[in-house]
């Protein structure tokens, strides 16, 4: 028999993308077991983005059924054999990829099983997650802010570090200043960069300027406000186009950084990168050594966060977060369970 240390879960709620474009539907079920090297933890809060919009459009193949959610905090509830980096009553951070534990990189190869695409995730009562996927949590972070900074933040500062490899005055474009952008534009400010933000309302470009950019702009003001071009472009969102405007963006020897997910074919010449040598990469999520850097970072007191936690609601309202999320002009919506 399966020892397991904590109190057992009752029944637990889940939501289901059953199908490549439904909308999540609200489950009952038995809470899991933890296994061996595993904790069973219950949710308290999950950020809602465009990767779970992605997902639920069939970004990620055909998952389905699934349980979404990747950024999310919780509690430990209970522990499986072998278990002894985390106990019962612990407050973590949710590292969404699971890895070989050989690999490289904790972030790449094939290895990979991330939460919410590959097993399920986090918009739920509870999640079973291995033990080595969870980010002890410092005192002085609340779970809402503990889960966003867990992707929403994580995310820009592995492609701003890790990446682009951004150095103190240099010049950074963030194309797109949504959930993922804001924080871009907020995080190469605090690396001593000159941030131009390029918005397409005036809301969002509001909150550039808020967050410390030195200019805010439009795609058709950007060309003219840069016309030697960057050393970094960071394009976090999806749009038509917007892949090329960052091509356009660059400078010599510049870095173009794609962060926001998408299926569409980019079109780019050679001549584009060659003549500028400029280097075209991506940049996958985050790592847990990113996940403890940002927490630093928010216990100096470096961070803004008010512009993410507006919208916080109960899984019970998940399919109509879906939703506003994908019409709405928020930047993030937050699940509390």
């Amino acid at each position: 028999m399966t020892e397991i240390s904590g109190a057992p879960a009752g029944p637990s709620r889940a939501a289901v993308l059953e199908r490549r474009g439904a909308p999540p539907v609200l489950v009952t079920r038995p809470a899991p077991v933890p296994g061996a090297g595993e904790a069973l933890v219950r949710m308290l809060a999950c950020g809602l983005c465009g990767s779970d919009l992605f997902l639920q459009d069939g970004g990620f193949g055909e998952v389905f059924p699934v349980v979404p959610g990747h950024e999310a905090a919780g509690r430990v509830v209970a522990v499986g054999p072998g278990v002894t980096r985390v106990s019962p009553g612990d407050l973590v951070a949710l590292y969404y990829i699971d890895n070989d534990p050989g690999a490289v990189w904790p972030n790449l190869g094939p290895g990979v099983r991330r939460m919410g695409v590959d097993v399920d995730g986090a918009l739920a009562d509870h999640v079973v997650r291995p033990e080595r996927t969870l980010v002890p949590a410092p005192c002085g972070i609340a779970p809402v802010e503990l889960a966003l900074l867990t992707d929403a933040v994580a995310t820009p500062y592995h492609a701003l570090t890790t990446v682009a490899d951004v150095r103190a005055g240099e010049t950074v474009v963030v194309i797109g200043v949504g959930g993922i952008g804001s924080n871009a534009v907020q995080l190469a400010r605090l690396l001593g960069a000159e941030v131009y933000a390029v918005g397409r309302s005036r809301r969002s470009l509001d909150l550039a300027l808020r967050l410390g950019a030195t200019r805010a702009i439009t795609p058709a003001e950007a060309e003219r406000a840069l016309p030697r071009g960057a050393d970094v472009v960071l394009v976090c969102a999806d749009g038509p186009g917007l892949d090329e405007l960052a091509v356009r963006l660059a400078g010599s020897r510049a870095r173009i950084v794609l962060v926001a997910a998408s299926r569409r074919p980019l079109a780019v010449s050679g001549v584009d990168l060659i003549w500028r040598e400029c280097v075209l990469l991506g940049s996958r999520g985050f790592t847990p050594q990113d996940i403890a850097a940002v927490h630093d970072l928010y216990l100096r007191g470096d961070l803004v966060m008010d512009h993410l936690v507006g919208d916080i609601r109960p899984l019970a309202d998940v399919a109509a977060a879906f939703h506003d999320l994908r019409h709405g002009g928020t930047t993030r919506i937050v699940i509390v369970p």
